[in-house]
């Protein structure tokens, strides 16, 4: 044992304080100071975005409500899925730049209508879409 007259509250507090030293200094050291810098600055300004609710797409809400009244939650989803998939192959497969941007365009699409049935079911959001 490292510490045997230590009591085991205490020898949790020293390991909890040990354990912070060694993350802050891998989070604080020279090669990562950056990246810790700018996960620090993204996660202040993230609360600004106010990316709460759906009304705040404008009319883009309309769009996706109305493809989610048509189709039913799990088909909406394993059809945005399947959306998504094919829209990163034609992105890894596409040569030309035209043919990304239009690939992105159709993640786009697939990210919109998983979105309603994420927010509906495992986040319980009961205003989207009503």
């Amino acid at each position: 044992m490292k510490y045997p007259l230590l009591s085991p509250l205490r020898r949790a507090a020293v390991c909890a304080v040990a354990s912070a030293r060694a993350a802050c200094a891998h989070l604080l050291a020279r090669r990562e100071i950056r990246t810790t810098l700018i996960a620090a600055g993204l996660s202040m300004i993230a609360p600004m975005a106010n990316a709460v609710d759906l009304s705040d797409l404008g009319s883009a809400t309309d769009v996706i409500c109305l493809v989610s009244s048509w189709i039913s939650g799990p088909w909406l989803f394993g059809i945005g899925l399947v959306v998504i998939i094919v829209a990163f192959i034609a992105i890894a497969t596409s040569e030309s730049t035209i043919a990304k941007v239009l690939s992105t365009a159709l993640a786009g699409i697939g990210f919109a209508a998983c979105a309603v049935p994420i927010l509906q079911n495992h986040f319980k959001i009961s205003y989207v879409c009503t």
